[in-house]
């Protein structure tokens, strides 16, 4: 089973999300998932060939809501559920099922991964979230919201060095307030004590003393 989580009402929302038509071709079942979340804990699918993240597969992160069709250079029979970039994946509503298909722009990779979205969401694998080199603002939004203790140490370090400190701070107490997560959270609030806390609204001093 596949497990969403909505954005967290103590983080400021993302600038910007996919959206997609309520369709009568999408399945139902894509929109009652939405009902509970965006952002899929199971985010890998293998796939038959590498892809530009890696060798066995990609990651989908942000569902799209229901809204106005994401503008794409895609044909139109393709219709994006989840965008990041130039890498999308689409339903594709000239097939029955409809097919699920990946395609990344930018390599011209076009695979087809599923025949339905409920075998794409069978083969939706949970991995330890690790960043790319250079990760867009929405996969790290992803694997922060979804990390396990092992993943935190690469994501603090991210966003205490890209991020800016009140944003990095507020990341920081939404870490500390995950059970799983608490010794590792607590770890780098000790670092953020001693090296960055000035640079914190008093505001935010405050929810982060409060979260011990």
């Amino acid at each position: 089973m596949i497990f969403m989580i909505s954005w967290p009402v103590s983080l400021k929302p993302l600038s910007a999300l996919p959206t997609l038509p309520h369709d009568p071709r999408v399945p139902e079942a894509y929109f009652a998932l939405l009902q509970t979340g965006q952002w899929p804990t199971r985010f890998f699918c293998p796939t038959e060939e590498p892809t530009s993240e890696g060798l066995t597969g990609a990651s989908i992160h942000a569902f799209a809501t229901v809204g106005p069709r994401l503008a794409t250079p895609l044909p139109a029979h393709l219709l994006p559920f989840a965008a990041d970039g130039v890498r999308y994946w689409c339903f594709d509503l000239a097939t029955p099922g409809p097919a699920i298909r990946y395609i990344d722009w930018e390599v011209d990779q076009w695979l087809t991964v599923a025949t339905d979205f409920d075998q794409f969401l069978a083969r939706l694998q949970r991995v330890s979230p690790r960043l790319s080199p250079k990760p867009s603002e929405q996969e790290f939004a992803h694997a922060a919201l979804i990390a396990d203790e092992a993943a935190l140490p690469q994501l603090a370090e991210y966003a205490r060095s890209e991020l800016p400190s009140e944003r990095y701070g507020e990341w920081l107490a939404f870490w500390l307030k995950q059970p799983l997560l608490r010794h590792a959270a607590e770890s780098e609030l000790a670092f953020a004590h001693q090296y960055r806390w000035q640079a914190f609204s008093p505001a935010l001093q405050s929810r982060l003393t409060a979260a011990l």
